[in-house]
């Protein structure tokens, strides 16, 4: 089982830290087992990893043409 959890995470410039939105592995107890090491979204709070994501949800149900790689190229 997996799902995506807030995770306080140390940062490289100790004693400070960041909190991100990561995948949380379980065992079968349900007790944390691991998570995945790319950082989903990054916030200085809980709160605005949640206003993060407020914000492109909000923006993904908008009524726009879905972009293409192609759109990105020269």
């Amino acid at each position: 089982m997996w799902n995506y959890r807030i995770i306080k995470r140390g940062s490289k410039n100790e004693p400070e830290y960041y909190y991100a939105l990561n995948e949380v592995f379980y065992k079968k107890n349900g007790k944390p087992l691991a998570f995945g090491d790319t950082d989903a979204i990054v916030g200085n709070s809980p709160e605005e990893i949640i206003e993060l994501l407020e914000i492109m949800l909000s923006d993904a149900k908008k009524d726009r043409p879905i972009l293409n790689e192609d759109d990105f190229k020269k």
